[in-house]
């Protein structure tokens, strides 16, 4: 995957987010990068399964690259 990659939006799908609405909180699953590396499973030839990285913009920011649901602070 390329770092120097930018977040594929600029804010997520909610018209109102206050978690796009800030700043400083980078997305704890990707980095920053509104970009991630998951495994993906498939079955080779000799019918064993495998998994592949793949890149896809990141679920856990909606590709914003911001923090959409912190960890509780205690």
């Amino acid at each position: 995957m390329d770092p120097t990659r930018e977040p594929t939006h600029t804010r997520c799908a909610i018209s109102a987010c206050g978690w796009c609405d800030r700043d400083g909180v980078e997305c704890r699953f990707c980095a920053g990068t509104g970009w991630w590396r998951p495994e993906r499973p498939h079955r080779d030839g000799n019918g064993l399964v495998v998994w592949h990285r793949i890149d896809e913009p990141c679920r856990g920011c909606a590709g914003t690259g911001k923090e959409h649901s912190p960890l509780a602070v205690s």
